[in-house]
């Protein structure tokens, strides 16, 4: 009896971090990666994601990507104002936990003054056809605002979070770097 009970405390022992993973602690990498993106921290944000997520896309490509948008001389980009809408529920599997997470945020566009008049048209009437009722222009500022909500899909390993986004749009692809039930699980349950 001794040796069993010795057995199971070894077990709750090695099994114990992932097992303490706890929704507060989603909550607290969420604020963190907020505020990485909010200040427009490239090279935090890539050590941010998944390292098999990682593997797919290089660093060069998306600091690329990032310093391109926000060094455009004809608007200014932020990112603001991002809640969590929910966190799913915690799928643990054998040394990993996963978590499918709903945020929303702003995007805020301002035109400077080297924007033509055409590029603002234009600009105003995309997103306002891309994002509808979550569009808002201000005139006087010459400012686009949009709100969108975001899924992406959190990752516990190796005694760290890290995440995949996108979630939606890679969703067919997800399984590259996750098994397949435990997607079932994030997008079902």
């Amino acid at each position: 009896m001794k040796n069993k009970l010795l057995l199971i405390i070894i077990f709750m022992l090695f099994t114990f971090p992932v097992f303490s993973q706890s929704k507060s602690q989603v909550t607290s990498y969420l604020a963190t990666l907020f505020q990485i993106v909010e200040h427009k921290k490239t090279e935090e944000f890539y050590a941010t994601l998944y390292p098999k997520f990682k593997e797919q896309i290089p660093e060069d490509q998306i600091s690329s990507f990032l310093g391109e948008l926000h060094s455009n001389p004809n608007f200014k980009t932020e990112i603001k104002n991002s809640k969590i809408i929910e966190i799913g529920k915690i799928i643990k599997d054998k040394n990993k936990a996963y978590a499918l997470v709903d945020y929303v945020s702003e995007t805020h566009i301002e035109f400077t003054d080297k924007a033509t008049e055409t590029l603002m048209d234009k600009g105003r009437k995309h997103f306002k056809k891309l994002y509808g009722a979550r569009y808002w222009y201000d005139d006087d500022k010459k400012l686009i605002v949009t709100s969108k909500d975001f899924k992406i899909v959190m990752v516990y390993e190796n005694e760290r979070w890290s995440h995949i986004p996108g979630a939606i749009k890679l969703k067919p692809y997800l399984n590259y770097w996750i098994e397949e039930k435990i997607i079932d699980s994030l997008f079902n349950d």
